[in-house]
């Protein structure tokens, strides 16, 4: 009950954060599902669509996005048919020198691809023909095992945090140098729970902030902000769009999710029977 009370109170200071209360014009349209996917995911892509499809609530097309067809359970985008490449990136992390960049991933932090797959799941709105203005990004190594839903009544987003630790100083570090408006919701919470909605109308209003006030495309002033003094470098995505959201409308808000990480996928029915919600599978720990 005191687990309950303190989320809920919470959740109470969230629906009281807004900066300005806007009204955007969200709606409850089928929420497409990007999966941004890299080959090493493959044990787990096929789990993790059937697991979107099977418990999801109001859902429309899934579509992977990868140098190469991965499956055949969903569409296919080709990931080069966005406006930037993985060069691109490095050389803009570099701030436009390939020199620094070399030397700033040779010191073993996050390598480029780490900063490219944040860029391909915030670019997928404008990026895919047809896409729903809901989007709903899902990392492909995690896979819903319960009922859940994205939306409430009136088509406003449902956010998840991770209540375990607090998001990363260099993270909204990272924000704060790319959004005017940047204010973190909560310290004591993470906004990176490996999925997020994003509402188009929400991410417009966010791209228009970062490009007017940088005066350049938001995929170079991700990179250009990137902290490349920290060997692990910076960078969120999720936590730029969380806080940016739950900022500037009540129509979004958050709720629990019971989830948890493990490497072992022969257990999923057991997590299942216990309730949890998300399951992820990372890699590092299926070895």
């Amino acid at each position: 009950m005191k687990i309950i009370l303190s989320f809920l109170l919470l959740v109470s200071g969230y629906c009281h954060a807004a900066l300005d209360h806007k009204v955007y014009p969200l709606t409850n349209d089928p929420i497409d599902v990007v999966l941004v996917t890299h080959p090493k995911d493959t044990d787990t892509l096929d789990m993790c669509i059937d697991g979107i499809r099977t418990y999801g609530e109001n859902i429309g097309r899934v579509i992977v996005v990868s140098s190469e067809h991965l499956t055949d359970k969903a569409e296919w985008f080709d990931e080069a048919n966005y406006p930037f490449s993985k060069p691109d990136v490095a050389f803009e992390v570099g701030r436009g020198d390939l020199n620094v960049a070399s030397a700033f991933f040779a010191r073993g932090g996050h390598p480029v691809g780490w900063y490219y797959q944040q860029l391909l799941k915030l670019y997928a709105a404008y990026v895919i023909p047809g896409i729903s203005p809901n989007v709903l990004v899902l990392d492909s190594d995690s896979v819903f095992v319960n009922p859940v839903r994205f939306l409430d009544e009136h088509g406003g987003g449902l956010l998840a945090i991770n209540p375990k630790k607090a998001t990363k100083s260099h993270y909204r570090a990272h924000a704060q140098r790319m959004l005017p408006s940047y204010q973190p919701i909560n310290l004591e919470v993470n906004s990176v729970n490996h999925h997020m909605l994003f509402q188009k109308p929400i991410l417009d209003d966010m791209f228009a902030e970062i490009e007017n006030h940088h005066k350049m495309p938001l995929w170079k002033v991700f990179c250009r902000n990137v902290d490349i003094e920290r060997k692990w470098g910076s960078g969120s995505e999720y936590e730029l769009y969380y806080n940016f959201a739950l900022n500037h409308t009540s129509q979004v808000s958050i709720r629990p999710l019971k989830r948890r990480s493990s490497g072992s996928l022969h257990r999923v029915e057991e997590y299942q029977a216990e309730d949890y919600i998300l399951l992820s599978f990372h890699s590092y720990m299926r070895k």
